[in-house]
């Protein structure tokens, strides 16, 4: 590629056609002429340079000031500074190959120079773009979500994506440029990343679970989840490391991102906050089953926090040893799992005992059975016997 750059990008025919016609009409030496001309070509490509900057900076933005997206804006941002350099450079080239017969050292290192500093533009232009797709997802996507994750992880990948782009364009330039060998030095830096992989492996870890949570989002801030092995609570931070969960004895727990994107979590916020409640009464053999189904479920329809869609419905669960077992199932919000409950067991205890529906309790008799006594073993007195001499 040492030459094929050069030859590509040799415009000899056009320099000697305008060196002729600048000689012809000045009547300047050829070296003079040569050194006009690289004048020339490098005010004209800074011309154009700004010429572009124009453009891009403010034609190109009305263009798309109606699309509804800010990406484009930010493409727009991102391509203005490589163009400029790269018409530069470019330039640059083209005026040192018309002077470079005059110094043999910037003859032979043009084409070598040249690629380097369009290794270090593309670095340029590759980063611009993408910290145009994290800016616009900044602004168009994470402002639109309840976590500060993404507020907090972007910026460190834009630092960590930076530093590896600038790098590799480093250790290409030096290659080019023959100052280092890259295979050797590739090497080292594999085995100090494994190093520093080993040392920071929690941390990575952690990281790389916070990542999965910004692109997968099992859950939000206010969500309440149920994280395997964890007790069920409401997510109140997520951060680099850790997610921390309020438990509903207000207690705070601070789990691994590592363990969360290894767990089974069941967000039970989604798809929505509503969650099916068991409400179990047992009626005596004797009451009429389906007039108690249907007070219950009247009673369910009328309390405070109960969703009318789907309606609360009784159903005869089990027939007991000593009671016909019923369970309604009304579908309620989350949050209010122990008031609702209670509303509706005091509201079906008054109305049962209003219309005369028994709740029956289990009844245990206690029989002890007792043992005749015997009677006492009455022995035969013995006959006394006569006193020997």
């Amino acid at each position: 590629m040492t030459g094929s750059l050069t030859t590509f990008l040799d415009a000899t025919a056009l320099f000697n056609g305008l060196q002729q016609q600048i000689t012809a009409a000045t009547g300047f030496s050829p070296v003079v002429v040569d050194f006009i001309l690289a004048a020339l070509i490098i005010v004209a490509s800074v011309a154009l340079a700004k010429l572009v900057k124009y453009f891009v900076s403010f034609v190109a933005p009305r263009l798309v000031v109606h699309t509804k997206t800010s990406l484009d804006d930010e493409i727009i941002k991102a391509v203005n500074g490589p163009l400029q350099w790269t018409i530069v450079a470019l330039g640059t080239f083209e005026a040192l190959q018309a002077i470079g017969k005059y110094a043999g050292f910037i003859d032979y290192y043009l084409d070598r120079l040249l690629l380097v500093v369009l290794l270090f533009v593309t670095a340029y232009l590759v980063n611009n773009l993408i910290n145009a797709l994290m800016n616009w997802y900044k602004n168009d996507i994470s402002a639109r979500t309840e976590t500060k994750l993404d507020d907090m992880l972007i910026p460190f990948l834009q630092k960590i994506l930076t530093a590896v782009i600038f790098i590799l364009a480093l250790i290409m330039a030096l290659d080019q440029l023959d100052i280092v060998e890259v295979t050797p030095l590739i090497t080292g830096l594999g085995v100090a990343g494994i190093a520093v992989a080993l040392a920071a492996q929690s941390f990575l870890s952690d990281f790389f679970g916070a990542l999965s949570i910004m692109l997968d989002r099992p859950y939000r801030l206010g969500d309440r989840v149920k994280i395997e092995g964890i007790e069920a609570g409401d997510v109140i931070e997520i951060g680099l490391r850790s997610t921390r969960i309020r438990t509903t004895d207000n207690r705070i727990i601070i789990v691994p991102n590592a363990k969360v994107s290894k767990s089974k979590v069941i967000n039970v916020s989604m798809p929505d906050a509503k969650v099916y409640l068991g409400i179990r009464v047992g009626v005596s053999y004797d009451a009429d089953v389906d007039r108690a189904a249907r007070i219950m479920e009247e009673i369910a329809a009328s309390t405070e926090g109960v969703s009318t869609s789907p309606p609360p419905k009784a159903f005869v669960n089990e027939l007991g040893n000593f009671a016909v077992r019923l369970v309604m199932f009304p579908y309620v919000s989350y949050r209010q799992e122990w008031v609702v409950p209670d509303r509706i067991y005091r509201n079906i205890l008054k109305r049962f005992a209003a219309e005369g529906i028994e709740i029956p309790v289990p009844i245990t008799n206690v029989q002890i059975k007792r043992e005749p006594v015997p009677a006492p073993l009455v022995l035969p007195a013995q006959p006394a016997q006569a006193n020997r001499q």
